[in-house]
């Protein structure tokens, strides 16, 4: 967490443009779209990983180069492993799930880990599915956040099935998908109908 080393396990920004500009531009070519567009996406997909307060954020070089190698956007760090842990940790503290974008932590917390204690953010912020987001230097206290939308969407969908009565990540998506369909379709009859299968047999302390 110390600001000269926040560059050693990413590729920053200028380094993306200067090493892969070809490869961005034959994205671009083969989706039918532009460099600009292909760089946003990427920033939104890929980067904003913080290793210290007020740095530059950081791509995911797994991610990266897989998607530019591939051509093709898609969640490439879950193909490596599944936050199983990390889940039953979260369950197992009765984590407020709420409060896990924007959740706080203190230099102390972040730096060591409790696997016996009853605050799993810890755990989740060393292994990279939260990042710094902002710091308070008057009182020492760190924001945390998914870093971007790859880690986001697919954290979300992992704890999905375990929250709900969704028996698996592929029917969580479907489900997710249909709900977005009804809310910019103005359906609101069919997303709350939806809704309430969505938790029919989740315990009331979950829901």
């Amino acid at each position: 967490m110390l600001e000269q080393y926040t560059e050693i396990c990413g590729i920053s920004e200028k380094e993306l443009h200067q090493y892969f500009k070809d490869d961005i531009q034959k994205m671009a070519d083969m989706n039918g779209t532009n460099y600009e567009e292909v760089s946003e996406r990427l920033r939104e997909n890929y980067d904003g990983y913080h290793f210290a307060p007020n740095t530059e954020g950081m791509y995911n070089p797994f991610s990266l180069l897989n998607v530019l190698a591939n051509k093709r956007f898609d969640s490439y760090w879950f193909e490596t492993g599944t936050p199983t842990y990390l889940v039953e940790l979260l369950q197992s503290c009765n984590y407020d799930l709420n409060r896990l974008h924007g959740s706080l932590s203190t230099d102390n917390a972040l730096n060591a880990i409790d696997i016996y204690g009853n605050d799993p953010i810890p755990v989740i912020y060393q292994s990279g599915y939260l990042t710094i987001k902002s710091y308070d230097s008057e009182f020492r206290i760190y924001t945390l956040g998914f870093p971007n939308k790859e880690v986001e969407e697919g954290f979300i969908r992992f704890l999905a099935p375990r929250y709900t009565s969704m028996p698996n990540e592929a029917e969580s998506v479907f489900a997710i998908q249909n709900f977005i369909r009804e809310v910019r379709s103005a359906d609101i009859d069919g997303f709350f109908t939806r809704l309430r299968s969505f938790f029919s047999d989740t315990t009331y302390e979950v829901i």
